[in-house]
């Protein structure tokens, strides 16, 4: 589960998230581009502003000359051509190519979940919505509208994602609220697969200094990831008591055996074996009863989480396979697990069986 929520987490938010540490925007000509570009392991860097706005589609009534009017709140992501390549858009969207600009104009991307809301389609006209600036709350006009269409349909796994976004040209946003200081409120990287993200975290830090917050998509999404590890602390602790569940079978199973065979000790006592040469014998062979039952089990837990990540026969959607990865440290930790609890109470159960003899 930690590996699927790190995959819908990564795929759109950026590696790293830079925003101005007071303020909400920041004049883009503050920034240093070619030796933000510069820095080791960056593959893409984007520029955006995001708001908060008000779709709209008017839906015609069929037989009628009238709409129906639909409206709903999204997240615009004002960007540059670059921020597609940073969320890997070409890998994520339905219906036509996903483009900022087209020959008749300026271009949105909408998430499927908001197109959905909206009951429109790809070929729809829509209004944006933009609250005003500095205005009185007597004013007739609170907002700013334009119409726009779409290119494309973006689909992530991350259902937020798909229920909020609307992607919209950076430029052509500049020139919808009069913008011409170049502001923007966010700069978006992409690191190369395999890079150390603290690391570049800790390089822009210092290019860009204290007036800058840089953001890891782990520290953005920080509660999400802390409730998984925690979810998963939680699992490995169920998965310790049933195997201390388990062990009261192993000290049934002693105990049977020892009454079994306790006619026998006579026999044995006189061939010279001690009451440790008994504690001795007994607890050997509670170890190989649990040791054998772990081997086993080990081996057919690695085979299903093989045969899973190879050919991915459980599967949660149609299209998604069950995340599944294979840690050694996870691995060692259950291991270790079952073979302390496994010596603890073969040790008491024989400890105990031998003294009351």
């Amino acid at each position: 589960m930690e590996k699927l929520i790190d995959q819908i987490y990564s795929e759109f938010d950026a590696s790293i998230t830079i925003t101005p540490t007071t303020g909400k925007t920041f004049s883009e000509t503050e920034i240093n581009w070619k030796e933000l570009s510069s820095i080791k392991d960056v593959k893409t860097i984007a520029k955006g502003r995001e708001e908060l706005i008000v779709l709209e589609y008017g839906q015609p009534i069929e037989d009628q000359k009238d709409y129906r009017i639909k409206r709903t709140n999204a997240r615009l992501y004002a960007v540059d051509d670059a921020f597609l390549n940073v969320t890997g858009l070409p890998k994520h969207h339905k219906g036509g190519a996903p483009v900022l600009h087209d020959p008749q104009g300026p271009t949105g991307i909408m998430g499927i979940g908001l197109i959905n809301k909206l009951e429109a389609s790809i070929n729809s006209e829509f209004t944006i919505f933009l609250p005003k600036k500095n205005i009185s709350v007597r004013a007739k006009q609170p907002f700013l509208k334009k119409k726009t269409r779409i290119s494309s349909v973006l689909v992530y796994q991350n259902k937020i994602v798909n229920e909020e976004t609307f992607l919209w040209p950076l430029s052509d946003f500049r020139e919808f609220v009069k913008d011409t200081n170049k502001t923007i409120s966010h700069i978006y990287v992409r690191a190369e697969p395999g890079a150390d993200l603290m690391d570049l975290k800790n390089s822009f830090q210092q290019k860009l200094g204290d007036s800058f917050q840089v953001k890891t998509y782990h520290e953005k999404n920080a509660l999400i990831f802390k409730t998984s590890k925690s979810e998963k602390l939680i699992l490995t602790l169920i998965l310790i008591f049933v195997f201390i569940l388990a062990c009261f079978n192993l000290v049934s199973s002693i105990t049977m055996i020892y009454i079994e065979k306790k006619n026998n000790f006579l026999a044995l006592k006189s061939l010279g074996i001690t009451q440790k040469g008994i504690f001795q014998i007994f607890f050997f062979q509670g170890i190989m009863i649990s040791a054998l039952g772990a081997l086993l089990g080990a081996l057919l837990g690695y085979l299903i989480c093989a045969l899973q990540m190879k050919f991915e026969p459980i599967k949660i959607s149609a299209n998604q396979a069950y995340p599944i990865g294979f840690s050694w440290i996870d691995f060692s930790t259950i291991v270790v697990s079952v073979g302390i609890l496994t010596v603890l109470f073969t040790f008491i159960t024989v400890k105990l069986l031998t003294r009351n003899d």
